[in-house]
């Protein structure tokens, strides 16, 4: 068959073979120029395919992210844009109305703050993704996915400043138009800042190196966020490393959720779509003791309590400890972090946080205040079904130290906050300092003032006779006794107070070593029945000795009453109420029989 060409000859339809001859001078011609590069007669690497959504799975992307909307107007616009989405694209003018709304929706991002604005990206981005597929876009659709791309390059350039508040968005636009270059190659800034960001905060033992509790699990759903992208669009964004570290801070943030698995905050709950995604992920993609944890948050399982994760977890390299009295809805949660010079307290009782923020202490000596000289170290932790001790310490000026005890009593619902001003161990000795003029303070005096933090919103009220206060909302919450002052109000030897601030103030003096115990009764059920504590005496071969020496307690709340001791000095074997003690520190409960139940002991 003959072809016309333009050169007036003939062309076969067949292309010609090429001869021996041709092959060989190809060859001698890449032996006289070895500088020259090989021919690479591979085909092409296909381009990356996008992932195919669905108008369902993107609908319910968009909700889900309206869900976490903290502005009504926002909420209320992606719902109607998830709808509008959901019904489909079936004819020309439904799409023209979704690409409005799209068009809508990324002027409001513009002028939105910065969390408000990604995750109103994101949603359109679910939202064109699904139109692209479809193949019935309008002639908007490739404005509106500039916008997107222009917005997520701004978004990874935050990235590279250490802010992944946008990461998942700029990742969920790079997977779902992978077949973009354009957006394809805004992945690795995203994925390498959440990369880098695990790796600095999370500790070998999983928590977060970040203060308070809503922030530590905000920061771990912002990654589980990002996982959930990526495994939903293909592979993991990160490294097997990673990965083990996030599902160490997943696990350990579970012990800071509340009721139903929610974040607690202030006076109560955030809605369960704030923390849902971390409690799937936990429930389908850790270890079996978490999953079931995970569930039991969620649901209410019954799993039996030796199932599910260990209530505590000390962190001695993060300078994180988190307590619980157990899985149930009304059950206590203490986080303490202990990395600055004022340590951060959380206390938390079912659905309502009671203690919140800086734990706050002064002390001196002679009239010269002791400063810390330097940082907080854990001296002795202990938990088990009976207790829960922390003991962290911290050096200060003036050859003291500052001794700072967390004691939490499961079945009881007692929280022991406890002081102890004492001389440092292989320290100088302890000096007093002087006035302007000169003169001299008592070299033993100690003075001690702590203060702790409460939520807004916490009334409380001090008792009329008695130095107990009474911390109350919408119901009673907690009983606050200072075992070191008289139980009645007596001039001098210190104050407890309630601060307009909304601290509870304890102030004390003494001389040589000081102690200074706060007991908190988190059981409302005890409030309001017979209350009393006392100084008791503490022997030690019938010598009664003094409070800097040794001190000890009894409280009463009802019928339940407890015993507390303290050593101040070198332990050694001494007698109070009847019951024999050669340890440092005793917690117990005392039976109806006199006899001392011990809940913890240290020796």
């Amino acid at each position: 068959m003959m072809v016309a060409t333009n050169q007036g000859g003939r062309a076969d339809t067949k292309p010609k073979r090429r001869g021996r001859a041709a092959a060989v001078k190809a060859s001698h011609d890449a032996a006289a120029d070895p500088g020259a590069p090989p021919r690479d007669r591979r085909p092409p690497a296909p381009r990356p395919a996008a992932p195919k959504v669905a108008a369902r799975a993107a609908a319910a992307r968009i909700r889900a992210i309206a869900d976490t909307s903290e502005r009504l107007d926002t909420r209320q616009q992606l719902r109607r844009l998830a709808r509008q989405v959901a019904r489909g694209g079936r004819d020309v003018q439904r799409m023209t109305f979704i690409e409005t709304a799209l068009g809508a929706c990324l002027d409001e991002a513009a002028a939105a703050p910065p969390r408000e604005r990604w995750l109103i990206c994101e949603a359109c981005t679910w939202a064109l993704a699904w139109m692209a597929r479809t193949r019935r876009a309008g002639g908007s659709a490739g404005s509106l996915l500039e916008r997107l791309v222009r917005e997520a390059r701004s978004a990874a350039e935050a990235c590279k400043d250490r802010d992944t508040l946008s990461a998942r968005f700029v990742l969920t636009l790079a997977r779902l138009f992978a077949d973009i270059e354009a957006c394809r190659c805004l992945e690795p800034a995203a994925a390498a800042a959440v990369e880098e960001e695990i790796a600095r905060l999370v500790s070998a033992g999983g928590t977060v190196g970040i203060s308070s509790s809503a922030a530590m699990v905000e920061r771990v759903m912002r990654w589980t966020g990002v996982r959930d992208v990526a495994r939903s669009t293909g592979s993991l964004p990160w490294s097997d490393a990673t990965e083990s570290l996030w599902a160490a801070a997943a696990t350990s943030t579970l012990r800071l959720l509340g009721r139903e698995g929610r974040i607690v905050a202030g006076p109560g709950l955030l809605p369960r779509c704030f923390s849902a995604l971390l409690l799937e992920a936990a429930a389908g993609g850790l270890a079996k003791p978490a999953r079931r944890t995970a569930r039991r948050l969620a649901t209410g399982s019954r799993d039996a309590d030796s199932r599910l994760l260990p209530r505590d977890l000390h962190d001695p390299a993060a300078c994180v400890a988190m307590i619980r009295t157990g899985w149930g809805r009304r059950d206590l949660r203490l986080l303490v972090e202990y990395r600055a010079a004022l340590p951060r307290l959380e206390i938390a009782v079912g659905d309502r946080m009671l203690v919140e923020g800086p734990w706050g202490w002064t002390a001196s000596l002679g009239g010269r205040p002791l400063d810390a000289e330097g940082p907080w170290t854990a001296s002795c932790w202990e938990s088990d079904d009976k207790a829960s001790f922390l003991e962290i310490v911290a050096p200060l000026a003036g050859g003291m130290q500052l001794e700072r005890q967390i004691v939490v009593l499961p079945d009881d619902r007692i929280v022991l906050l406890a002081d102890a001003l004492v001389p440092r161990p292989g320290g100088p000795r302890p000096h007093a300092g002087t006035n302007g003029d000169g003169a001299g303070h008592d070299a033993d005096a100690l003075g001690y003032r702590g203060s702790l933090p409460l939520v807004p919103g916490l009334e409380t009220e001090p008792a009329a006779e008695t130095r107990e206060i009474l911390g109350f909302d919408t119901a009673m919450r907690f009983m606050a006794l200072p075992l070191a002052l008289p139980e009645w109000r007596t001039p001098g030897r210190g104050a407890f107070t309630a601060t307009q601030a909304g601290e509870l103030l304890l102030e004390q003096v003494g001389a040589r070593r000081l102690y200074a115990p706060l007991w908190l009764d988190l059981d409302p059920r005890r409030i309001g029945r017979p209350l009393t504590w006392r100084q008791l005496t503490v022997a030690d071969t019938r010598l009664i000795l003094p409070p800097h020496q040794a001190t000890g307690f009894r409280i009463q709340a009802g019928l339940a009453q407890w015993l507390v001791y303290r050593a101040l000095d070198a332990p050694r074997n001494r007698t109070l109420l009847g019951c024999n003690v050669s340890a440092e520190f005793l917690v117990g409960r005392i039976k109806r029989s006199g006899e001392v139940a011990r809940r913890l002991e240290i020796q």
